[in-house]
């Protein structure tokens, strides 16, 4: 065969290929070479682990982009996750895991059913920890177009320090189709600055040990400035002019309530004037649900930015410890 058309024929079989080995993009060598001499990895080994790991090709014609979906609306993101069985499994996780529970939260001063109600939501205690090969989903995030791929290659390098100090073989890892991991659903970086040995076996493994999982979430709240026992959020009316101080994003804790009384807000009797708060709003398909709410409610947050998250755990782990503390009076 002429050697033009040997050309060609290759040529097009890469082209119509839709991955290549991750080795074969000048991106993944200068990230190598960056490991190696940052952080002293061999650089056959990185070689030799990246050139199992597919990159999706860029297609030359790619279809236009759907517009984005419309946020679910706050009933319906809740009625996800609070639900019957979520709860019943709840109740039998804090059973089957009441000392270490009691442990974290004398330690740590979180309540148990607020660490139950997360490992809930995440993983549904376990039981839906991710089947996407972590290191490739983070390669793919590092090394495309993705508008935050400067934070993935971030965490696709506390990804290999994280496999290399944990002793993790990075090619059978397992996550999330965004790089969550384990029962806590900690990304990587969180993996390595939070997740705790609360098992005592000399090992941090967030991916099999739930006592692991529970003393690290634990540990991340408490890092987080977690306020000992502290209340959430409570439900509030506000004046037309006074809505504009409700988010629906995110929103922390800056003025107290003495500020807030002093501006007209009906802030109940029992807050201390000291106490810091913010207010939320939850949207509905026809209106918004607005919330007070206060420090921890924020530190929530910080475990997924999405108010109704927050709102959800806060929820599902009354119902959790209601249902808890009559089948164990």
């Amino acid at each position: 065969m002429p050697l033009f058309f040997a050309f060609l024929l290759l040529f097009s079989s890469i082209s119509a290929a839709k991955t290549l080995p991750a080795t074969s993009f000048q991106t993944t060598h200068t990230f190598i070479d960056k490991m190696v001499k940052d952080h002293n990895f061999d650089k056959n080994e990185l070689r030799l682990i990246f050139s199992k790991v597919n990159l999706i090709v860029a297609d030359k014609n790619p279809k236009l982009k759907k517009k984005k979906s419309k946020p679910l609306s706050w009933d319906k993101y809740r009625a996800l996750f609070i639900t019957e069985k979520r709860i019943n499994n709840g109740v039998q996780f804090w059973k089957d895991n009441l000392l270490t529970l009691k442990r974290a939260e004398k330690k740590y001063n979180v309540p148990q059913e607020i660490i139950v109600a997360i490992l809930g939501i995440e993983t549904n205690y376990g039981h839906n920890k991710g089947t996407h090969p972590t290191l490739e989903t983070l390669a793919r995030l590092s090394f495309g177009k993705h508008r935050r791929k400067k934070f993935y290659q971030r965490e696709l390098k506390e990804f290999l320090l994280m496999s290399r100090e944990n002793s993790l073989p990075p090619l059978m890892i397992k996550g999330s189709y965004a790089g969550a991991l384990g029962y806590a659903q900690f990304i990587s970086s969180s993996y390595r600055y939070y997740a705790v040995d609360f098992d005592f076996d000399n090992k941090i493994d967030l991916f099999n040990s739930p006592a692991d999982a529970i003393g690290s979430i634990a540990n991340y709240f408490d890092k987080h400035q977690w306020h000992d026992f502290g209340p959430y959020a409570r439900p509030i009316t506000l004046s037309k002019s006074q809505k504009n101080h409700a988010k629906s994003s995110t929103n922390k804790p800056k003025k107290n309530a003495h500020y807030w009384r002093n501006k007209g807000f009906d802030i109940d009797s029992d807050i201390n004037s000291k106490t810091k708060l913010a207010f939320i709003r939850l949207p509905q398909d026809d209106h918004f649900e607005t919330w007070l709410t206060f420090w921890n409610f924020y530190v929530l947050t910080r475990y997924n930015h999405d108010n109704r998250y927050a709102m959800t755990a806060v929820q599902l782990s009354e119902k959790i410890k209601q249902q808890f503390n009559q089948t164990n009076p």
